[in-house]
């Protein structure tokens, strides 16, 4: 089941993956991908479709998760975010994530004390991928980096309200001290949520890391 798992997870990223790509992926011939692709078409989790090569060539078959899939990632938070959509008026909802935000950020603060820029954009991906968001971490071509989650275990009150995902870019602000914005969405029908980190951030952290270091 690993392979499995570790396809449904590059789609989950992806969006959409050719054959060549998943077989690089899982370390196998293209035929040994394509049982595994099988496997998880026969149980509902995978389609496929034919899409046209950029240039010559015949078309080639991409594949997606379907609905369906969306049951197997980490969402151990879906019946809570019901209740809360459901029994909790918007004021309690934004004190509620308020607090939550808290707790998150201290506990990530804690976690990441001494890193430096980099290393605690890294460290965030982990820390929020514990939480079930997925995340992963993509550099941009200015030095900055994107946080990218493939996942939201809370997406059915996210999308309602909003209120956990701008508590959340305020944490990352301040834990990174940098702006971040935000430049995807899941609840528009997105992939991601993609967290945009401009490559200024990173230069002037790291050059105030070299001067605390320098002065220590």
């Amino acid at each position: 089941m690993e392979r499995k798992h570790d396809l449904l997870m590059l789609l989950k990223v992806r969006g959409s993956a050719g054959l060549t790509e998943i077989a690089e992926h899982l370390g196998l011939s293209k035929q040994g991908a394509l049982r595994h692709i099988e496997a998880l078409q026969a149980r509902g989790l995978v389609e496929v479709s034919t899409e046209p090569h950029r240039g010559p060539g015949r078309p080639a078959n991409v594949y997606r998760l379907t609905p369906a899939a969306q049951d197997y990632f980490p969402s151990g938070y879906r019946q809570l975010a019901a209740e809360l959509v459901d029994f909790m008026e918007v004021e309690e909802l934004e004190r509620f994530f308020a607090g939550r935000a808290r707790r998150l950020e201290a506990e990530y603060e804690r976690r990441m004390a001494g890193l430096n820029f980099e290393e605690r954009a890294r460290a965030l991906a982990r820390l929020t991928t514990e939480q079930g968001h997925m995340t992963e971490v993509v550099e941009r071509p200015d030095g900055g980096f994107q946080l990218r989650h493939c996942n939201c275990p809370i997406q059915d009150v996210a999308a309602r309200g909003g209120q956990p995902c701008r508590h959340e870019q305020e944490v990352y602000k301040r834990l990174l001290g940098a702006m971040v914005t935000r430049s995807t969405w899941l609840a528009e029908g997105d992939t991601t949520c993609t967290y945009e980190i401009p490559g200024e951030a990173r230069l002037a952290r790291t050059n105030t890391d070299t001067n605390r270091r320098d002065i220590g």
